[in-house]
């Protein structure tokens, strides 16, 4: 069984997984053959993080696919239901 403490999991085999882990972030864009911007909004990144996820790979606003260290990414990029969550002073961690 695997607990969750305030610093995230902390089952050993669970967290050397996790550290080899790449995710792919895609968005599908019906109207198009190719895909939409796809990189993680900061809430999304942090969550990212706390798991432990080595790589992060998405399509940037030019649809280059971009491949990066969870460490070395960053952005302050606030997606649409996140803002609308402020709007609505509902708290989301």
């Amino acid at each position: 069984m695997v607990k969750e403490n305030g610093r995230g999991f902390y089952d050993p085999k669970l967290r050397r997984k996790l550290k080899k882990l790449t995710i792919y972030i895609v968005k599908h864009r019906p109207s198009t053959k190719y895909s939409a911007e796809s990189k993680p909004c900061s809430h999304c990144t942090k969550e990212i993080k706390r798991l432990g996820i080595k790589k992060i790979v998405y399509v940037d606003a030019f649809g280059k696919v971009n491949k990066k260290l969870t460490s070395k990414y960053y952005t302050d990029y606030v997606c649409p239901g996140y803002k609308e969550l402020a709007r609505l002073n509902i708290k989301a961690d």
